[in-house]
């Protein structure tokens, strides 16, 4: 069984796995059009490509609007994922020696809590109890 270890302090940098080094962003092609769900509610939108000619746009618009119900915003609203379609677990190696690590600390711990109560919520998430030395919540800023 492979165990991997993070380096404790430095730059973000330093925590990512070697395999992610040279990945790069991917972009789309073609420029993106904006489209509220709703016409004159911008609150809620989605991007379909620019290059999509006139009547397939208006029918494409059609049909995502058609089905806004089973659109996901957010965790909180992909309630109950099956386990059978996505489960994570944590193994950990019973051969390996506990090990505390220096807790972090944070500017955005208010955005940790709203994030980790949304995935409660959405049940995309649950509280279990793991011993001490399972490592804390790091955030890790997007591109």
């Amino acid at each position: 069984m492979e165990i991997n270890s993070v380096k404790v302090g430095g730059d973000e940098e330093d925590h990512l796995p070697k395999e992610r080094e040279s990945e790069k962003r991917v972009m789309p092609h073609e420029d993106l059009v904006v489209i509220p769900f709703k016409d004159g509610n911008n609150e809620r939108t989605f991007k379909i490509g620019s290059k999509l000619g006139q009547s397939h746009q208006e029918q494409l618009i059609k049909l995502i609007r058609e089905f806004e119900d089973v659109s996901a915003w957010g965790p909180e609203d992909m309630l109950r994922i099956d386990p059978s379609v996505a489960l994570h677990k944590l193994y950990v190696d019973p051969n390996s020696s506990p090990m505390k690590q220096k807790k972090r600390l944070s500017n955005n711990d208010t955005a940790i809590r709203e994030e980790v109560q949304a995935l409660l919520k959405g049940q995309a998430i649950r509280d279990l109890k793991f011993p001490v030395w399972v490592t804390y919540v790091v955030l890790v800023k997007t591109q």
